[in-house]
């Protein structure tokens, strides 16, 4: 994973077009362990990866949303493989998705992301998770949705926040990490 710092950096270096091609169409940026919602163990001391899925607590979802977007240069990008055309991205605590959330409010199969290029979009789809889904802190997922560019995903107590790589250099290009979407 790369930190928000370590990326103005590199984007200092790259084109928009070479930085898409490093990073793929979108990129989900999150808080780096052992931060404060980021945990290596839940509540009752069980590692991440455990058998059970732990259940998450709203509190924790609604204010790890709000800091995603108050933290901005202390915040990592997670390594999710490049897609292209219509590929999919599996989430969840399981080591075999493609995006692992070390934390135990994650179901093994969580959700699933899918980009299609031909539209420039992304939606998301919760696999029956036992602790759900949510957009923006507030919106359950209850069947496929598209995402919008700044969307806050909460798989358990695990938040992202979604940004089209293009969002992404523009902001890193400004310096400004309160500048607005």
């Amino acid at each position: 994973m790369l930190s928000v710092k370590e990326l103005r950096l590199f984007v200092q270096r790259l084109t928009e077009k070479e930085f898409r091609e490093q990073l793929g169409p979108f990129v989900l940026i999150q808080r780096p362990a052992n931060e404060p919602g980021v945990s290596d163990t839940n509540k009752w001391g069980v590692p991440p990866n455990a058998q059970r899925t732990s259940m998450a607590r709203p509190e924790v979802v609604s204010t790890g949303a709000l800091s995603l977007l108050f933290q901005f240069d202390d915040l990592v990008v997670a390594t999710v493989p490049p897609m292209e055309g219509v590929d999919e991205l599996s989430v969840g605590r399981s080591p075999d998705n493609d995006l692992v959330i070390d934390d135990s409010s994650a179901s093994k199969r969580h959700a699933m992301l899918r980009w299609d290029a031909a539209h420039g979009r992304c939606t998301v789809q919760d696999l029956s998770s036992t602790n759900g889904t949510f957009l923006n802190a507030s919106v359950r997922i209850r069947r496929e949705t598209t995402l919008k560019n700044g969307d806050i995903l909460s798989f358990g107590e695990v938040q992202y926040w979604f940004l089209l790589t293009d969002t992404l250099y523009v902001k890193l290009r400004a310096g400004d990490s309160r500048s607005r979407l």
